[in-house]
């Protein structure tokens, strides 16, 4: 039963010492008389052996052995091919993930976040956030806070990559614009990635979280690149919709006016920022499913901020989503 021959062996010695004790005891529990086992060779390796199994005692015949031979080396193709596509996706998925950043420790205001992947494993997206102090204002003050939620279109590993340098260009250009306005920033970023060109096409949020003196509001800017809506919980419970936003990131759109907006958040408000993911299915309505969340958000906005994401993601994740899902809550103390 080696190299595609059956072989018809009497002696049970004879074959445990030729096929393992193992394999016998299979092929016995199975039922098996006849057993053909045939190499999967890959280009670079063995990938595995095919066993083609009959109760019967069973003589292979030529054209038979010639058709299962041939069929082996088309099962191998897929076997290395199928391997190979693993690989990539897993390369990929580790560099989404080793891009989505260390939340920063922040002196009063709480910050979490939650990266949940697509249920296609092959559906490797763009999705991120960020979050980041800026330079002190002055000796002894306390740092305003960056945030960034973004999702670039694409689901293989060209939009990881773009991802990555979006984010990395996000942030040069915050630091390199004093007093680091999301509006001037974005439209710093759109510029650049007209003239580099980045292939970059997607949404954004990106917000300042300006802190406050103990029990007075804290102030929260932002401009919205066709990115779904913040939510934002007042203390009192009610959720409003920050429904502003201007055009999406696109290299079409490099002279797109971009316009920011300021809200207070008084103590005890929560922030949250999600990606399309977690709102959009198929068949669905975006609407409904942003009020659905809205909701959960109103239910649950004081739980710990991970057992409210947590919460969230498992309510909202009905189906699987196909994208994958970014989501950042922000908390003013």
């Amino acid at each position: 039963m080696r190299e595609g021959r059956t072989v018809f062996v009497p002696d049970r010695e004879a074959l445990v010492a030729a096929y393992s004790p193992d394999a016998v005891g299979l092929f016995d529990r199975l039922g098996l008389t006849t057993v053909m086992c045939l190499p999967l060779w890959g280009s670079r390796a063995l990938l595995g052996v095919l066993a083609i199994g009959w109760a019967r005692r069973h003589e292979v015949g030529i054209t038979e052995r010639a058709t299962l031979t041939a069929a082996s080396g088309y099962i191998a193709q897929a076997v290395e091919r199928a391997q190979y596509l693993d690989e990539r996706i897993s390369v990929a998925r580790e560099l989404q993930e080793a891009m989505l950043t260390d939340l920063p420790l922040a002196n009063r205001v709480e910050v979490s976040a939650l990266y949940q992947p697509a249920a296609d494993d092959h559906m490797i997206g763009g999705d991120w956030y960020d979050a980041y102090h800026l330079p002190l204002a002055s000796p002894g003050a306390e740092p305003a806070l960056m945030v960034t939620v973004g999702d670039i279109v694409g689901h293989d590993m060209h939009a990881a990559t773009v991802m990555g340098q979006i984010r990395s260009m996000l942030r040069q250009a915050t630091l390199d614009h004093p007093p680091y306005s999301p509006a001037t920033v974005l439209a710093a970023l759109d510029a650049a990635c007209a003239v580099l060109p980045v292939e970059a096409g997607g949404t954004l949020v990106h917000a300042r979280l300006d802190p406050a003196p103990p029990a007075m509001p804290w102030t929260l800017t932002w401009s919205n690149a066709g990115h779904p809506p913040p939510l934002l919980r007042a203390p009192d419970g009610r959720v409003h919709v920050l429904e502003a936003h201007d055009v999406l990131l696109h290299q079409a759109f490099k002279d797109a006016s971009r316009t920011e907006h300021r809200r207070e958040l008084m103590p005890g408000s929560t922030l949250l920022l999600y990606t399309d993911g977690l709102v959009e299915r198929r068949g669905h309505d975006i609407e409904a499913a942003i009020t659905q969340l809205a909701g959960l958000l109103n239910r649950h906005g004081n739980d710990p901020l991970p057992e409210l994401l947590r919460r969230i993601s498992e309510r909202m994740a009905q189906p699987p989503p196909e994208d994958d899902v970014v989501l950042l809550a922000l908390r003013v103390p």
